[in-house]
This record gives structure tokens, sequence and C-alpha cells, in this order.
């Protein structure tokens, strides 16, 4: 059985990956702010969340 924090690691790699094949290695923004986390993070942390069965904002942070 995986430990919370390798099944973090493993989703956020599927996500990683399948994020730059999907938008073709280019960035899906091009104005504004520097984000503190990058789209692939941001994924997870929702996915995650969701598989605990965490399904608002505030709960996840």
């Amino acid at each position: 059985m995986l430990s919370m924090e390798d099944f973090i690691t493993a989703v956020f790699c599927c996500v990683d990956d399948l994020l730059k094949e999907v938008t073709n290695g280019k960035p899906m923004r091009s104005r504004g702010f520097q984000a503190s986390l990058s789209d692939s993070e941001v994924i997870t942390m929702e996915i995650v969340a969701e598989f605990q069965g965490i399904d608002t904002d505030k709960g996840i942070w």
C-alpha cells in the first residue's frame, strides 16, 4: 500500500507528464503575475483532495 506521500508524488508525476503532453510543452498562461505554484501542483492538490473526499477549496487549504 502506498503512503500518502508516495500517492501524491505519483499523482503529480502523472499530471505533470500529461499536462506537458496536452499543452505541447507550452505554458498555459502568458500574462499576469508569477504564480507561487505550478499548474501541475495545483491540479495535483485538487485531485488528491477529491480522492480524500474533500470537495471544497476551503477544505483543501
